[in-house]
């Protein structure tokens, strides 16, 4: 699993699943909060698609963790202001980089995560499909 994958599934993962899969990738190391969990607010930056050029869009709500196990970081920026989960996807920030051996241990879960997430997006999407309304004008039929 790649770091992109990991933010993926603890951005969309509930709090108290992440921590509790938190809990088992540092299992048994002691766990030193360097920075936070915080609130902090984060700008919004976009580019307009004619020039290129960048702008702020505003700003958003996000909490914030840094922390150190067993030698290495882990950090997180979560959108919302839940401390806890910024927290525990910092925790397995810093087991996915120091290849922690109970971090492989709890890859298959996280995955199931992704996984159940994709299915409800494709649920969503196909009671999406079913309000999806045809127009025809009159002219088209005479054809």
């Amino acid at each position: 699993m790649d770091k992109l994958a990991l933010s993926r599934i603890c951005a969309f993962a509930d709090s108290v699943q992440l921590a509790a899969l938190a809990e088992k990738a540092a299992a048994g190391l002691k766990i030193a909060l360097l920075k936070g969990p915080e609130k902090t607010m984060v700008f919004l930056q976009a580019r307009e698609p004619v020039r290129q050029s960048r702008f702020y869009l505003g700003e958003l709500l996000a909490a914030h963790c840094v922390v150190e196990i067993a030698g290495v970081r882990g950090a997180a920026v979560q959108m919302g202001d839940d401390l806890d989960k910024a927290r525990a996807a910092a925790i397995l920030d810093a087991a996915h980089t120091g290849n922690f051996p109970c971090f492989a241990l709890i890859e298959p879960e996280l995955l199931q995560l992704e996984t159940a997430r994709k299915a409800s997006l494709a649920r969503e999407a196909a009671e999406i499909r079913k309000t999806k309304v045809s127009f025809e004008a009159l002219e088209d039929r005479q054809r």
